[in-house]
């Protein structure tokens, strides 16, 4: 319901933004994907997103544990040139359909962080669970799942929880910007639009959860007195 609402006010002049259509056969491709190819495939993509698809570069999402019709739709996307990265779009500009599914199917095989607290946040919480009618933004959750933790109900759409704040408010404000506009019916441009910054960096925090706290190192042990 919240993505066909957004669809109907999106622009009729909005060009294509993605040429992934969710076909029995496309489905079928990324489901089938051959995670041990995947892997010998990700040898090209460790130095960026490390041997298992998670990093500490805080502008890189972690991989690891992705829904595989997102990661495959993206790498499409980038391919294609309706996602834009210089890095990126060299990176996949070789690989085949069936290449990116087999990375794809790599990536979901290997073990997500673990689902960290969400951070604690009245406005964030608000917007991700409730939304805010009046100024026609759906709760996050309706289409990300509780917590952002992934809703299988939508073809491709990405899990939040535990990625990394920087990215999450990178993605949200290029969304916002126009510069991302691999969104199909422009559901996630229409949404961000309406966002403020404070509100994007909150909600980026909240599914992110909060920073790990340093372990204190121990003191070192004071010598006896003979």
């Amino acid at each position: 319901m919240a993505a066909a609402v957004l669809a109907a006010s999106a622009p009729l002049w909005a060009g294509p933004s993605s040429q992934v259509a969710w076909t029995l056969a496309t489905v079928r491709l990324v489901r089938a994907g051959n995670a041990q190819h995947g892997k010998a495939l990700n040898k090209d993509c460790v130095d960026c997103h490390g041997p298992a698809g998670n990093i500490d570069t805080p502008e890189v999402p972690d991989l690891a544990g992705q829904n595989p019709l997102y990661t495959f739709k993206q790498l499409a996307d980038y391919k294609a040139k309706l996602r834009t990265s210089d890095i990126m779009n060299d990176a996949v500009a070789s690989l085949s359909e069936r290449d990116m599914a087999d990375l794809a199917a790599f990536y979901a095989a290997q073990p997500a962080h673990r689902p960290t607290p969400l951070q604690a946040s009245a406005a964030a919480e608000k917007l991700a669970v409730v939304g805010d009618g009046q100024r026609l933004i759906p709760a996050c959750d309706a289409c990300h799942g509780d917590g952002g933790s992934g809703n299988s109900s939508f073809y491709g759409m990405p899990s939040l929880r535990s990625q990394k704040s920087v990215d999450l408010s990178a993605e949200l404000k290029a969304f916002r910007s126009g510069q991302r506009g691999n969104d199909v019916y422009r559901v996630m441009r229409d949404v961000a639009a309406r966002l403020t910054d404070a509100e994007i960096d909150a909600l980026a925090a909240y599914y992110a959860g909060p920073a790990p706290v340093a372990t204190p190192a121990a003191a070192p042990a004071k010598a006896e007195k003979k």
